[in-house]
């Protein structure tokens, strides 16, 4: 907690302060009252730490105060309401991914689509779970071909796994209008709360933009109007290169340390940490028994890990993270 110094100075100064000045103590009233500003600006991130660590039982001790047998907050040190001056000023933008983020697509979403694309082209092969989990590293074309390979199917070549991956995008996109691919939980809420507050929010995805399009589209056209699509084919790099990240930073003109993102994976994790962002990871099908030593917050989705915007706001005053 890097304001505890500034604390422990403004003692010191108003000890010295008291033996120099008269009784009344008036130039100590005028020191505090200079300094106050900096108390007042560190506050949100105080109440930001204790607040989460309290409700989802961080190790005790990432904060002096942040404990479990801290005393409850005074009224001047909790976070300011969603919609505050204080929140639209420090979080810049709140930033998305798509596949395993605002869908758990890629099991019930892609993998779906994929063996409902290959039944159609009347190809004696299907994709399970696990050889679907080996191969989320890939992309497009390439991610199909390997999953013959692994499976050691003799009748593949490059002609048929680009009609594959063209009707099993077609699928996808049907799938998810039809909302055969349902919102993770919390996620809603989340957008929400920072669209009513004035906060840019956007989904980046190294998908397609159409692909991703079309999941914000299932959210709603309330929604979807105010959320913005950046994707794998706006930029050269894909993740976990920070490009896409790096490209919605630009185009929202907010800086890159007033940004959160929400990811589920490593790879998104290495993007959004190299384009210099926090990042919240929530665990999806397949990443479930992974680990995230770089992550900011891990939970199991945003609604069990209570992330609202005023957390998320939290960690934007903060600029460390909470679990820093």
């Amino acid at each position: 907690c890097n304001w505890w110094p500034r604390i422990a100075c403004v003692k010191k100064l108003c000890s010295s302060v008291e033996k120099m000045s008269p009784p009344s103590g008036s130039a100590c009233a005028l020191l505090l009252a200079a300094l106050l500003p900096v108390t007042v600006a560190f506050a949100p991130s105080l109440a930001g730490r204790v607040a989460l660590e309290q409700r989802n039982g961080f190790a005790a001790g990432s904060c002096a105060l942040g404990s479990k047998k801290s005393a409850p907050l005074a009224p001047s040190l909790r976070r300011p309401a969603a919609g505050s001056r204080g929140l639209e000023m420090k979080l810049g933008a709140l930033l998305f991914a798509c596949d395993g983020v605002l869908v758990d697509s890629d099991s019930d979403g892609h993998r779906t689509a994929l063996n409902m694309a290959m039944t159609e082209l009347k190809l004696d092969i299907q994709c399970s779970e696990e050889q679907y989990g080996k191969l989320l590293h890939m992309r497009d074309v390439q991610r199909i071909e390997e999953f013959w390979k692994e499976a050691g199917w003799k009748d593949m070549d490059v002609a048929t796994a680009l009609k594959v991956y063209e009707k099993k995008s077609q699928i996808f996109q049907t799938l998810v209008a039809d909302g055969k691919v349902p919102v993770r939980k919390g996620v809603e809420k989340l957008m929400d709360e920072a669209i009513a507050a004035g906060i840019p929010v956007a989904v980046c995805s190294s998908n397609t933009h159409a692909a991703v399009a079309e999941v914000v589209a299932s959210l709603g056209t309330a929604k979807a109007d105010k959320v913005s699509v950046f994707a794998g084919d706006d930029v050269v790099r894909r993740k976990p290169f920070p490009d896409v990240y790096q490209l919605a930073q630009i185009k929202l003109g907010v800086s890159p340390e007033d940004c959160v993102v929400v990811e589920d994976n490593k790879v998104g994790l290495d993007a959004a940490k190299a384009a210099g962002m926090l990042c919240i990871i929530t665990k999806s099908k397949y990443t479930k028994s992974d680990d995230f030593p770089k992550a900011d917050l891990v939970v199991e989705d945003l609604e069990s890990g209570d992330i609202d915007l005023e957390a998320v706001a939290g960690m934007a005053f903060n600029m460390q993270g909470l679990n820093a």
